[in-house]
């Protein structure tokens, strides 16, 4: 996907920006055999830059529960919506990450998005609340199969 310049405020072409890109999007889950309500997973997303020289690339990570993934998952369907026009060739994602790391306790990050890539990312998160959802099967333990006779 090609950047895209866009002006933040609608003012002069001074205040024109270009976002990173998304180029791709990695998970794990952890606490695998857990319930679903303990259940987490894992989101890593690698961003192109090419604001800087030479193009720069950057990492996001982030964790997501099953509720915190529904909004989630609603708001890129609505935004996947909009991007089904004719006019609107890509979007701008726009995440608040909870982070122990700054101030602020918080962490802002901006990507652009095409049709395809966005779609991509929607099926790979109704992939991941599914596997939120699932309960883990109880093993049988072979100790309490009794032979027929």
């Amino acid at each position: 996907m090609a950047p895209v310049s866009l002006n933040r405020d609608g003012g002069h072409s001074d205040n024109m920006m270009i976002l990173p890109c998304l180029k791709s999007m990695t998970w794990v889950m952890e606490n695998k055999n857990s319930t679903p309500a303990n259940k987490v997973a894992v989101i890593n997303l690698k961003l192109q830059d090419y604001a800087k020289t030479p193009v720069g690339e950057s990492e996001v990570k982030f964790s997501l529960s099953k509720v915190t993934l529904e909004p989630m998952l609603r708001s890129m369907a609505y935004i996947s919506e909009q991007l089904s026009t004719p006019a609107n060739k890509v979007a701008v994602i726009n995440l608040k990450l909870q982070d122990t790391e700054t101030t602020s306790g918080e962490s802002e990050v901006k990507f652009q998005v095409s049709r395809d890539t966005l779609g991509a990312m929607l099926r790979s998160m109704a992939y991941i609340r599914e596997q939120l959802s699932n309960a883990i099967e109880p093993k049988q333990d072979n100790l309490t199969k009794r032979p027929r006779k």
